[in-house]
């Protein structure tokens, strides 16, 4: 496949991808789903607008052919198809033959989802993808347009003041009679309290946008979700306690489970990169979530919490936290309530021992290979393709891990990216299901803000979504594959999930992604 008009059709979606996200995932708020629309497989990328009203970047790769006319229609969480606007017709992309590409108006922000929908020779298709809209930045004016507006405002009104002037001198004159001293007055008065008049109505209208300014800044604009957390040794075991003290989050609707875990939490050894974590903290009540560390070793650690509300929106939530030394028995050993079966974790060396390694040795009987390119782009959508053979070279099949084929964490070096990506692209699996179950009128459109329980239950996974769990894209049980494109340049390192024989094994892979060469 070319993938060159592809980079060019998406160059404008991602080229302002580099400001970090604090909703959904860290420095890369692009979302990516591959799966299934009806009969049609389909990759698709949307880069939700930074400021809200603003237009979402929607762009359609179709795995078939026999393609009639595709349609993009934006819902809001709490609204679906009947407060939806008209859908949009996609476009073929200039120079493709299966590339679509529109763009969409998210009005409010929050929780949304875009419906992607196909007509073709196979039938009617549809597939929903989970967005989050929200606030990343406030647009400035350019210094030389906002001297041209100025002074064009300043010509405006001083026009303006010389018609009321002129009005009050001449309007009621017979042509060619002279203008009387008191009318010459009566028009300088005339224009002394318009000008007055003016600049009152102009300082009213620069309060009301300072004030509308304010609100978007304080109330709109996406900031970081304060948290803390800490770590306590008790009985021998280290317990790490993560607390979301942020008033926004004790308002906002309460979490749902995702794969049955209500948060997924990695941790990252900072700054050398050498101890990862993924872990699936017990709730104490709707702020406080607590987990016993597995065998890492001490230091400074980053946080990031992965949670889904009931609204659909996902946050990654983040915090530093300092691990003190292991002084008793280690959390593997015993039992607890605090411990859960799917948690897992990986020790290796800093990234400068294996950058751009292809290979990660998963134990002494396992190895996964990274089949990627020899060149990592900027803004190059790839699939990040992983299998996995024993000492015989032989293929060995993945057993799923949280209902999925695998799992990968990234993150750059810097840390101004994070993201958690599963098979079917960035989405977590519950936005994934509220999205769909209620444009399908099958879960009401509200959510219990401020309380400690959702309202809406989510079902098991159907048939459907389970294929899209395991990644459905390959057929070979022993290759797992993730849909993305690196927001930024710089090194990353790279933590793939899955599970052999019971045991969840992580491979990691060190990479560096260069700027766009332009051929």
């Amino acid at each position: 496949m070319n993938r060159r008009p592809l980079r060019l059709a998406l160059s404008f979606v991602f080229v302002i991808a580099l400001r970090c996200s604090v909703w959904a995932h860290i420095g890369s708020p692009s979302v990516f789903f591959d799966g299934q629309a009806g009969p049609y497989p389909v990759h698709v990328v949307i880069l939700p607008p930074e400021v809200i009203p603003g237009l979402a970047e929607i762009s359609v790769r179709v795995e078939a052919g026999g393609i009639e006319r595709v349609t993009a229609l934006p819902m809001k969480w709490n609204t679906g198809r009947k407060g939806a606007p008209p859908p949009d017709v996609a476009r073929l992309v200039r120079g493709e033959t299966n590339l679509y590409s529109a763009q969409l108006w998210f009005m409010e922000g929050g929780a949304q989802s875009v419906e992607i929908e196909l007509f073709g020779s196979s039938g009617r298709g549809r597939a929903t993808v989970p967005v989050d809209a929200v606030a990343r930045r406030v647009l400035t004016m350019p210094k030389n347009l906002g001297g041209i507006l100025s002074a064009l405002g300043l010509l405006l009104f001083a026009l303006l003041v010389s018609l009321v002037g002129a009005a009050v001198r001449e309007s009621v004159l017979e042509p060619g009679a002279a203008t009387s001293t008191k009318r010459r007055w009566g028009a300088r008065g005339a224009m002394a309290g318009g000008g007055a008049l003016l600049i009152l109505l102009l300082w009213g209208g620069r309060k009301w946008w300072e004030s509308e300014a304010a609100d978007y800044r304080n109330n709109r604009l996406t900031q970081p979700t304060s948290a803390s957390a800490r770590v306590n040794n008790e009985n021998g075991r280290r317990r790490l306690r993560l607390e979301i003290d942020d008033p926004k989050f004790a308002r906002s609707s309460p979490l749902v489970p995702d794969h049955g875990k209500l948060m997924h939490l990695f941790l990252v050894r900072e700054p050398r990169l050498d101890a990862f974590a993924h872990l699936h903290p017990l709730k104490r009540d709707r702020k406080t979530f607590e987990t016993l560390l597995p065998d890492l070793p001490e230091g400074s650690y980053r946080l990031y919490a992965d949670v889904t509300h009931e609204t659909g929106a996902s946050e990654t939530i983040t915090t530093a936290v300092d691990v003190p030394p292991q002084t008793g028995v280690g959390a593997t050993e015993g039992n607890s309530t605090l411990q859960d079966a799917d948690d897992s974790w990986r020790m290796s060396s800093p990234p400068e021992a294996s950058r751009g390694n292809r290979e990660s040795r998963l134990s002494d009987d396992y190895t996964m290979s990274w089949s990627a390119p020899a060149r990592l782009e900027l803004n190059s959508p790839v699939r990040l393709d992983f299998t996995v053979r024993n000492t015989n070279g032989e293929s060995v099949k993945l057993e799923p891990y949280l209902g999925m084929r695998g799992h990968l964490a990234l993150r750059r070096e810097d840390g101004a990216v994070f993201t958690h990506l599963h098979p079917g692209g960035s989405a977590s699996m519950a936005a994934m299901q509220l999205s769909v179950l209620r444009s399908e009128g099958k879960l009401p459109f509200k959510a219990a803000f401020g309380a400690e329980d959702p309202i809406c239950e989510l079902p098991a996974a159907a048939p459907g979504e389970e294929d899209w769990l395991r990644g459905n894209a390959s057929t070979d049980s022993s290759r797992v594959s993730f849909p993305y494109a690196f927001p930024k340049t710089g090194h990353y390192r790279l933590w793939v999930q899955v599970k052999i024989n019971g045991e969840v094994r992580t491979g990691i892979f060190d990479v560096e992604v260069q700027p766009f060469a332009k051929t």
